[in-house]
């Protein structure tokens, strides 16, 4: 798995670096987000826990277009991040669906 920043941009109010990068995966699946969370971290030369992928593309099965906001503390990433990002993130759903019975009685 290759990468290549193509875009980085300062956020001061967010405390946070946005950057959009291009993974390379030539005969592979598309990466899971925690691969991606570290192949950033250790690209910027930061700690994988300040770093939130909001965004995978896959093109053509060959790389992947990804948004990334790199924060400046885990508390920055804790207070700002939507909690739906966290929670993919953390493998824990944040939504919960109705069941069909509870949905078919409304």
């Amino acid at each position: 798995m290759e990468i290549k920043i193509l875009n980085k941009k300062e956020n001061l109010f967010f405390n946070r670096t946005e950057v959009e990068a291009e993974i390379h995966h030539p005969g592979e699946p598309t990466p899971k987000r925690s691969a991606v969370r570290q192949a950033i971290a250790d690209a910027m030369k930061v700690s994988a826990d300040v770093v939130a992928v909001q965004q995978c593309k896959s093109q053509f099965g060959l790389k992947s277009v990804c948004k990334v906001a790199v924060y400046k503390s885990k508390e920055d990433l804790q207070k700002h991040e939507s909690d739906y990002v966290k929670g993919r993130e953390s493998g824990h759903k944040t939504h919960h669906t109705k069941p069909a019975e509870a949905a078919a009685a409304q």
